[in-house]
């Protein structure tokens, strides 16, 4: 995985020695969540997280780009649980750094507004996650921390589905991701065994040099 990434973070800078190649930086914040391969989920909360990242982009032809990019991005989950004598939370902060590798398709709407539709595969590799349990019942309180993974095996290596669109006014961009975890972070085997996978949403803001 860590030659894979470093692959790609070589490719990125071959590609600039092209005079065509414009750069750009870009911060999101958004929500995230765990999909269980079995359809459960059904304490699942919602869980605030962001990234940042600096990305290019290369021509293909006058509306047709290859923008591949370099981001540090928080994910992970929230489940929460409340009845009259007996609460729980569990959350998952999970930061990872990752490349996405998107093809993107240019609308020119107007001489200063641009439509951009980009998609593509991104491969990401955890760098820390942390998880967090608090349970409460008749008044008393338990709670535990842990690295999940060193304590609970979860998977490092991510890939998955970027799908984007961005509007371009300028050289201020405003837009919106949402990434599909492909790969599972955790999984369990047997008859009622699962896989749980990322998915992310964020609203971003950025800029072109």
């Amino acid at each position: 995985m860590k030659k894979l990434l470093s692959f790609l973070v070589v490719a990125m800078f071959a590609i600039t020695a092209s005079a065509q190649v414009t750069w750009n930086l870009k911060g999101g914040l958004g929500i995230s969540s765990c999909r269980y391969s079995d359809g459960g989920n059904e304490d699942g909360k919602t869980h605030f997280v962001g990234k940042i990242g600096a990305g290019l982009e290369y021509p293909l032809s006058s509306n047709f780009s290859l923008m591949p990019s370099a981001e540090f991005a928080l994910k992970g989950a929230k489940w929460a649980f409340t009845e009259e004598y007996e609460s729980y939370e569990d959350k998952l902060d999970i930061y990872y750094f990752q490349i996405p590798v998107l093809a993107a398709y240019r609308f020119n709407l107007t001489d200063r507004l641009n439509l951009v539709l980009k998609a593509g595969p991104y491969f990401a590799f955890g760098m820390a996650g942390s998880g967090k349990a608090k349970y409460e019942y008749n008044g008393e309180s338990e709670s535990q921390s842990l690295d999940i993974f060193k304590d609970l095996g979860a998977k490092r290596f991510e890939a998955g589905l970027d799908f984007g669109i961005d509007f371009e006014f300028q050289r201020f961009v405003v837009g919106a991701e949402y990434e599909f975890g492909l790969t599972p972070l955790a999984k369990e085997e047997g008859k009622d065994g699962f896989e749980l996978k990322n998915s992310a949403f964020y609203v971003t803001v950025g800029y072109k040099f």
